[in-house]
């Protein structure tokens, strides 16, 4: 049944804007005003392709799409019936976005397919694990409990990369405050004060002297820098847009003490805690190792766990596939081992993520300490060396007239 995008007044002459299933746009009109609604302007919403195409470089933010999978599965696991749960969904959410995708959702469910077939359709909005568990709980016949679990996995999943952008903004903001404080000083007040020594006719002190340099070079030189910065910068990224440059620079970055630890933490516990609810849900391991691939970032790692699946497709242990790259952990591969023994690998799976984001988190906290006076030291010495430089002739200057 086609979606209707519309404007309407209400009785107390307010705006509203909104959607409406109707089979024309006739029949959309004499629905609002059945609800005492003034219609203002009525247009059929776009077809999903269209719609698919039009929005397929934009993503429903993850808290969105964990609360609609929250509510989902309570309205499910309360025996309502699938087209009016995506329907009470559609209604409560306020992102609009969300809303047209969930109101197409309802559209392909009313006309006989499944809900993971509806996803399949607009997989540009959800991610593969998303599909995938929706499947499984389709065909094990436990959706709602399905869903509570995808949904405390998304959380999961922004809760991880909300603490890593975190860490990762407040020394790159420092950074550049710092910077941007030193350049105005370099550019205005260094040059100000000492050219006031210059009628003096006496040789500067040389850290006096390096500054004047260095100031007159960002003057000079200062936004050609800039400019040339960012070109190299743009030419960097247009030349690692290519695979095999970019698997070779994700291979080198694992070759970095600090860099190394942060991407095998963050991409273990994405990994393992994907195996762990796929596995838990039902999924058969391989189908869970292919589509937890791409929640690895680090494209090295992602073709080590290519590897790891043909050779569990071909027999051999996931620990012993996993251990022999050279990469997990091993304290995970020993977990994982035990819970291949035990027959509760779900549960080891979980376990090892769980461990392996605790590390995370450590890390993270550890070196957020350290960068921050790291970074004022740094900063506080190029400031004290502006200051020396500006105080050096002055007490130059004293010890002459004293003379």
């Amino acid at each position: 049944m086609p979606s209707f995008e519309y404007l309407v007044l209400n009785a107390s002459g307010q705006k509203q804007r909104g959607f409406v299933e109707a089979d024309s746009e006739r029949q959309a009109r004499q629905q609002l005003r059945d609800q005492q609604l003034t219609p203002v302007r009525i247009k059929q919403s776009e077809t999903r392709q269209g719609r698919s195409r039009q929005l397929l470089t934009r993503r429903i933010p993850g808290s969105e799409l964990s609360l609609f999978t929250r509510h989902l599965s309570a309205l499910i696991a309360s025996s309502v019936p699938l087209e009016e749960a995506l329907q009470a969904c559609a209604n409560q959410t306020g992102h609009r976005q969300l809303k047209a995708v969930i109101l197409n959702l309802r559209s392909r469910v009313m006309e006989g397919h499944s809900l993971s077939y509806a996803l399949e359709e607009q997989q540009q909005f959800f991610p593969p694990i998303y599909r995938a568990l929706v499947s499984a709980g389709e065909q094990s016949g436990d959706l709602a409990q399905v869903l509570v679990r995808l949904a405390e996995h998304t959380e999961k999943s922004q809760k991880l990369h909300n603490q890593v952008v975190q860490a990762s903004v407040y020394p790159i903001v420092l950074t550049l405050v710092a910077v941007g404080v030193v350049a105005l000083l370099m550019i205005y007040v260094v040059p100000k004060v000492v050219e006031q020594f210059a009628h003096v006719g006496q040789d500067l002190p040389l850290l006096t002297r390096i500054m004047i340099s260095i100031s007159d070079f960002i003057s000079q030189y200062g936004l050609i820098s800039v400019a040339l910065t960012l070109a190299l910068l743009a030419l960097l990224r247009s030349l690692f847009k290519s695979p095999k440059r970019r698997l070779w620079l994700h291979r080198k970055m694992l070759s970095m003490p600090l860099i190394k630890g942060l991407i095998i933490r963050m991409d273990s516990a994405r990994l393992l805690s994907t195996l762990s609810i796929m596995t838990s849900s039902g999924a058969p391991l391989l189908e869970a190792l292919e589509t937890s691939k791409a929640t690895v970032s680090n494209l090295y790692i992602r073709q080590q766990v290519e590897l790891a699946a043909t050779q569990v497709r071909e027999g051999r242990s996931l620990s012993k596939t996993l251990g022999e790259s050279g990469i997990f952990p091993p304290i995970a591969i020993y977990m994982i081992a035990n819970g291949e023994q035990s027959g509760s690998l779900d549960r080891s799976l979980q376990q090892a993520a769980d461990q392996q984001e605790e590390e995370l988190n450590s890390f993270i906290a550890i070196a957020t300490s350290l960068m921050e006076p790291l970074l004022i030291v740094i900063f506080g010495a190029i400031v004290l060396s502006i200051v020396l430089a500006i105080l050096l002739p002055i007490l130059q200057l004293n010890n002459l007239t004293q003379f």
